[in-house]
Formats: C-alpha cells, structure tokens, sequence
C-alpha cells in the first residue's frame, strides 16, 4: 500500500513539475517576444529621430542632404574657402531605401516630389491617377470632386459633389478645407469606389497632402516623374543618373535627357528641396510602415523642425529592394 501511495505522489510531482515547466518555458517565451518587440520600436524611434538630427543639422545641396565628417554647425566659413558639393557621404530625398538601425529600413522624400492632393487642378496629379490605370473620366470626376471637397464655399464643380450630395449618400458633409493626409481621399464621395485596391497601393506612397509651386525634377520620385513625362520607369533613368551629378534646372536639360517636352517655364523648376519632407520607416518583412511629415524650421525659437503628422499605413511595393547605407556611424 505504502509503495502504491508513492507512486502516485511521485506520478503527481511529475506531473505537477511538467505543467510548471511548460508554464515556465511559455513565460519566458512571452518574454522574449515583448523584448523583441519592444527592441524593434525602440530601433524605428531611434531611427527617426537620427534622420531627422540629420536633416535638420546636415547643408542641403539639389539631391539632400551632405553628410560631414565631422559635422558642421556653424553656416560661418573664411571667406576663401568654398563649402564642397559633396561632403563623406549623401541623404537623398528622393524615396531612395537605407538601412537604419537593426532590421529598420527608411526612406526620405522631397514632399515638393510627389503629387499633391490638395492641388488636384495641377497636372501632375492627373498624370499620376491615369498613370496606375485610373480612366480619364474618372480623373475629371475626382479632381472636380476633390475640389468641392476641400473649396470654402457651396458652388458645385461640374461632375462634383456638395453637401446635399453627401448627405443624400449618408456621409458626413465635407469639411471645405485642405484634407490633413492622402488617406483622407477615401471620405471624398464616390472617390474610393473609383479606385481599386491595387491602384490605392501604388497611388498612396507618391501622394502628400502638402500645397506646393512648381516642379522640383532633382527631388522628384521615380515615379512621379514618370507620371508627368508620360514615360516608363526605364526611360527615367538616364535623368535619374545625370541628377546625381547636377540640378536639372532647365527644361532644355529636360528634354535632352528624357525626350520629353513639358511647356513649363525655367523659373518654375526648383533646384533646392522643400522644407517638407516625409521619412517614411519599416521593418524587413513587416507589412506596416510609419510615415512622419518633417518640416524643417531652422529659423523658429522652439525648435529646428516640427513633425505636422504620424500615422501608418501598409508597405507596399516601393519599400522593397537592397537597402542603400548611410555614410555616418551613427547609424552603424
């Protein structure tokens, strides 16, 4: 009897002991995880906040920023001494993809190069929408709807939508004000039933909500220019290359490159980047990606730059591709 009792308290002991340690091993599993987890957030933050120290610190030349070794922090320079072009290494604000800090990748865009939602009449936003397969009619109607959209008075556009439109719709009247972010396009009345999924995702990385005036063609994206020339991607390149080199400032350069003739005048085309610039951050295999809209304030009393706005969005298939690295130790 006394053997039996034994057995059964040490089979209950066995018992009890692989239960603790599956408990033990499924904690520490947990554990893990949230470390992870929370190493990767730490690496996107710190990654965005290095790049933006970087923007806000480095000169700027047509392509971005000139990183320095050592830095600079001073504009004062002897009066015989030009500063370089190109310093140790570049940030280009072009959309081009670097590696950050561990398996974080970021890019950085000139907002003045890409198309803006809240200036539908300019031709680089219709260009943009027929350019992912959207149908001319259907650019009329959203541009005149955009139009209604963000105007401050009741005058219907034609093909557009007011008020009354919305409400016969059940949907919240529009706001006759700039929209705040591309996403935004989706509260625009018969908008989203005029875009398919995969045209959203090829359309919302080249999208800003930022107001802009003429054509910035060193900061442009890849294809946004592509858009506005009525080109492809291949056909780009040779620009893409020489913009490396020198600003395309003149639309004779323009056209030598590409082939292309855009009845624009030379003073419409911007050689330096605008002061808004979106970094955009993401991890390797990871389907979500933060955007934040930098502008750069180097003259304000507060602070050298303010971040307009955050949010997230699905990577798409721009964030793919062998990251490029950034010249600077601190993010190594």
């Amino acid at each position: 009897f006394v053997l039996i009792v034994v057995l059964w308290v040490l089979a209950g002991l066995a018992v009890l002991g692989a239960s603790i340690d599956g408990v033990v091993t499924s904690q520490v599993e947990d554990a893990r995880l949230a470390k992870r987890s929370l190493e990767r957030e730490l690496d996107l933050h710190s990654t965005q906040a290095t790049v933006t120290y970087l923007l806000a610190t480095s000169r700027m030349n047509h392509r971005g920023s000139v990183l320095e070794t050592p830095q600079r922090f001073s504009d004062w320079v002897p009066e015989d001494t030009r500063l370089p072009d190109r310093g140790d290494g570049a940030l280009h604000v072009t959309g081009r993809v670097y590696a950050g800090l561990g398996s974080v990748r970021f890019a950085v865009q000139d907002e003045a190069g890409l198309a803006s939602i809240n200036d539908p009449q300019r031709p680089l936003f219709g260009a943009l929408l027929r350019r992912v397969g959207i149908a001319p009619g259907d650019v009329t109607r959203i541009v005149s709807r955009i139009e209604d959209y963000i105007d401050m008075d009741s005058v219907l556009h034609v093909n557009g939508a007011e008020a009354g439109h919305y409400r016969a719709s059940g949907k919240s009247p529009p706001p006759n004000w700039i929209m705040a972010s591309p996403l935004e396009l989706q509260n625009v009345l018969g908008v989203p039933e005029s875009i398919t999924d995969a045209q959203w995702r090829r359309l919302l990385p080249l999208l800003s909500m930022r107001q802009s005036i003429g054509y910035r063609f060193d900061t442009m994206h890849p294809e946004v220019l592509a858009a506005v020339l009525d080109i492809d991607l291949q056909s780009v390149q040779p620009l893409l290359d020489a913009r490396t080199e020198q600003t395309i400032s003149r639309p004779s350069l323009l056209t030598m490159l590409t082939g292309k003739h855009l009845d624009i005048e030379g003073s419409g085309m911007h050689e330096t980047p605008s002061r808004f610039l979106r970094i955009s951050l993401w991890h390797e295999q990871d389907g979500v990606r933060t955007l934040a809209g930098l502008e750069l304030t180097p003259f304000a009393d507060a602070a050298p730059w303010r971040i307009d706005y955050r949010y997230d969005e699905p990577a798409t298939e721009h964030d793919t591709g062998t990251p490029h690295p950034v010249a600077t130790p601190l993010l190594q």
